[in-house]
């Protein structure tokens, strides 16, 4: 297990074996997925093709959309990280499990994220990925710093949801 970034509260890290039905758990529930895909939990398939693209993030780029886990009990709580996209720049990105939701988490881990990618990758930028509906995202991704860039079909992002509209929201770092 890699620890990526910690903060007080938080620990982003690389997945492991023993995280897959923490994963399943969160992919499976209705409310968790309801903007992601629409409330239809992954298939095993699907959480495989996602472990393995993380695995490539981490190979290639020392950073990958992690295991969002409490310091004090080590619990997933969620995922958080960054990773490519497919015009090169660098989706910052976070789900928390719904029973963490309001704790402020999404915002500590995103901090983290931002002050790493600025400082540890010296990206230019990073763009957050959300569904438009999405309020409490979007007000995570504001009080960051993140701006409404424009919406696009997830298509043309890494995102796998077809043909739906996204919000992106970007930060100059």
């Amino acid at each position: 297990m890699t620890t990526l970034l910690s903060t007080d509260r938080l620990l982003i890290r690389t997945w492991q074996p023993c995280d897959r039905a923490a994963l399943e758990q969160m992919t499976g529930d209705a409310q968790m997925m309801h903007y992601l895909s629409d409330g239809r939990a992954w298939r095993k398939d699907e959480i495989d093709e996602f472990f393995a693209r993380q695995q490539a993030h981490q190979a290639r780029h020392n950073i990958c959309m992690g295991v969002l886990a409490t310091r004090a009990a080590a619990a997933v709580v969620g995922v958080a990280g960054l990773q490519p996209l497919d015009d090169g720049t660098f989706e910052l990105g976070w789900w928390v499990w719904k029973d963490h939701w309001g704790l402020g988490y999404a915002s500590e881990a995103g901090r983290a994220l931002i002050q790493h990618a600025r400082e540890a990758l010296q990206l230019p930028q990073v763009l957050a990925v959300i569904d438009p509906g999405n309020q409490a995202s979007i007000r995570v991704a504001e009080s960051i710093g993140m701006h409404y860039q424009c919406q696009k079909p997830a298509c043309e992002t890494v995102a796998r949801r077809g043909e739906r509209m996204v919000s992106i929201y970007q930060l100059t770092l």
